[in-house]
């Protein structure tokens, strides 16, 4: 007799013999024994897990001499022709090259006949998700009104592709994977009864490898037969292309370890003993997971085809649970780009480096130093640190443009001066504690002036200058300034009560009329250097998003406040204030200040045009006037009658109107 594959060798003729499955097996005896037998059955399950073997064992039982029974004898003329194949009423259709509408209409003719030597008419339909449409269509009106003597049995690997209508009309039956334990007591039987001498290892790897297919292993088996006299566990490595476990082991060793140079040179090594480059990341990441399990459950006895407990106990220490599914991570998307890219090569040791970093960027990681940082957080809190800490006095750093200034530039004003300007133009500091003295110190006597030539002020760079005027000068040298009233101007002052007042209109005077002093909030209150970096991180984001006009705008404001979760930002443009303001707009903000503060953060736009500065003039000298003379009308000299609009584009600009 002609030699025969394992597989076809070892088929199963009776559900006696047939591997896993039990609920299948037992309904389908149970139907059988009762005789409620269904006219349409519908056979589901990953391949090799024994569908078509089962309806051939379906149609034995139906159509034995001594049935329908549970147990075919298997012996009668019937039995062994549907075993052969060569039964005329049990017909196996490949649905994958017969899939068209007239090969469907064939079968619905030949139906109609009664059978020729069986008690049933099987047709075993295989593959039958493969049917086109039209054929499904034509199979219908047979299958949902058979002739009393057919049996329909549809086996499919993907029935999600199956019509609704046809699954409506066939009982179910789900064929699962064939656990490892019952593939390994199988394949044990077959190599004995096939003269194949292998070792249990090697048989454990098989049915590792088949995942819980029984053709599968058994191809498998019959190849390392073929390959050596006695099947070992190098054999079974060296047949599927398998890396070693020792090398394996040092690979995961290397990459726990961060040794970068170790890890390239192993898996270079590997490459030139031929091995596949998506087995070794496939391989690397089951190792990963064996390493997992090991960590939340040493008793799960799965993990140990991968490693013995003693070398996983070794390589576990030098992972924790969230570097492994980082690295699970990193390993899964590695093997993704190499079904995409012809350099797989590249691919697979930006992986091995990725893995080897102690910086890897991704969000199991990022998500495992949050919970390091919360831990410390939470034993400062114990350790009565925090109390501590929140009696330092508070940082507010500056707005942008005056945090770029040197420190110089600051030293250079004298301590006996009084700079009046508004809140934005005052770089904050931290006090001193002889300033806090200082400050609580009574003063008993004014602080003698300077002479006029000596009381010149270094102007501060700020975002809008306002430089002080003559009159201005004039009338800080006549006032008598307290002790109390140097220390609040000063940046280190942060007691907004001891601020000079401003006098609201008057333009002589740097931050009158900016509409800070009036909006209903402080200038600079509350945490402004965190709603100054809530703001950054914000423009940040809506520029990478690609929300370029929301960005243009919101680029112009500028960080006056943070106080009760409120975001006070100035604008020098009405119109962008009011636009920022509108809902479309602010939403937007208001959202990505959410993802970034992790808090519900209200925005709330305030214009602050500031005043323009006095002896300057924002138009160009039209008038051919002399250098060194201002066109500005004098006091008192009727201004030219002008449009609204005109109006509004001078408060916006500062400018003023002048005859030519």
């Amino acid at each position: 007799m002609a030699y025969q594959t394992l597989y076809l060798r070892w088929r199963p003729s009776g559900f006696d013999t047939l591997v896993g499955q039990a609920p299948v097996k037992q309904a389908l005896m149970n139907a059988l024994s009762s005789g409620r037998i269904a006219h349409a059955y519908l056979f589901t399950g990953p391949r090799g897990t024994g569908k078509t073997t089962t309806a051939r064992i379906f149609a034995k039982a139906l159509n034995c001499q001594n049935g329908p029974t549970n147990h075919p004898c298997g012996e009668c003329l019937n039995c062994r022709q549907i075993t052969d194949g060569s039964a005329l009423d049990v017909q196996e259709l490949d649905a994958a090259s017969n899939r068209g509408v007239d090969d469907i209409k064939n079968l619905n003719k030949n139906a109609d006949f009664a059978p020729v030597n069986c008690r049933y008419k099987v047709y075993i339909i295989d593959e039958a998700h493969m049917l086109t449409t039209e054929a499904c269509n034509a199979l219908l009106k047979t299958l949902e009104e058979p002739p009393e003597h057919v049996v329909f049995i549809l086996a499919t690997t993907e029935p999600q592709k199956i019509l609704p209508t046809i699954h409506s009309r066939c009982q179910r039956f789900d064929f699962h994977p064939i656990t490892q334990e019952e593939i390994v007591a199988h394949l044990q039987k077959v190599a004995e009864g096939s003269d194949i001498k292998a070792e249990k290892e090697a048989l454990e790897l098989i049915a590792a490898a088949s995942e819980g297919g029984m053709r599968d292993a058994l191809s498998l088996l019959e190849q390392c037969g073929v390959m050596a006299e006695k099947v070992t566990a190098e054999t079974v490595r060296s047949v599927r292309g398998i890396i070693g476990r020792e090398i394996l082991r040092e690979l995961v060793g290397a990459v726990g370890q961060r040794e970068v140079a170790s890890a390239l040179t192993i898996f270079d090594r590997l490459l030139m003993q031929g091995k596949d480059i998506s087995q070794i990341l496939i391989e690397l990441s089951g190792y990963m997971r064996a390493l997992l399990l090991y960590r939340a459950t040493p008793e799960y006895q799965p993990i140990y085809v991968t490693d013995t407990a003693e070398e996983l106990a070794k390589l576990a220490k030098l992972y924790t649970g969230e570097r492994i599914l980082a690295a699970q991570e990193i390993l899964h998307q590695a093997m993704n780009e190499l079904r995409f890219t012809a350099r797989g090569r590249v691919t697979a040791e930006m992986c091995l480096y990725d893995l080897c970093r102690e910086d890897n960027r991704t969000l199991k990681t990022l998500a495992a130093r949050v919970n390091q940082l919360e831990r410390e957080m939470a034993a400062l809190k114990a350790g009565g640190l925090t109390a501590a800490v929140s009696q330092e006095p508070a940082v507010i750093a500056a707005p942008a443009e005056t945090r770029k200034e040197k420190p110089a530039e600051v030293a250079k004003v004298k301590p006996t001066e009084v700079i009046n300007t508004k809140p934005a133009e005052t770089t904050k500091a931290k006090p001193t504690e002889a300033s806090k003295v200082k400050a609580a110190e009574p003063v008993e006597k004014p602080v003698q002036q300077k002479p006029k030539e000596e009381a010149s002020v270094v102007p501060v760079k700020t975002p809008q200058p306002q430089p002080v005027t003559t009159a201005a000068k004039k009338e800080k040298a006549k006032t008598t300034v307290p002790e109390e009233t140097k220390v609040a101007a000063s940046p280190a002052g942060n007691n907004p009560s001891a601020i000079p007042p401003l006098v609201p209109g008057n333009r002589d005077v740097p931050g009158a009329g900016n509409g800070s002093s009036d909006q209903g909030y402080t200038p600079y209150a509350g945490d402004w250097a965190t709603g100054d970096e809530y703001w950054t991180r914000t423009m940040e984001i809506l520029k990478a998003e690609r929300k370029q006009s929301i960005a243009a705008c919101a680029s112009h404001g500028y960080v006056m406040a943070y106080e009760n979760q409120t975001l006070i930002v100035g604008f020098k443009m009405k119109y962008l204030c009011e636009r920022l303001q509108k809902p479309d707009y602010r939403e937007v903000v208001e959202d990505v200040l959410l993802r970034v503060a992790r808090v519900p953060v209200r925005l709330q736009c305030v214009e602050d045009t500031g005043g323009k500065p006095a002896g300057k003039s924002s138009v160009k000298n039209t008038t051919g006037a002399p250098a060194g003379k201002s066109n500005t009308p004098a006091k008192g000299e009727a201004q030219p009658n002008v449009s609204e609009s005109t109006k509004k584009a001078m408060e916006m600009f500062n400018a003023t109107l002048h005859k030519v």
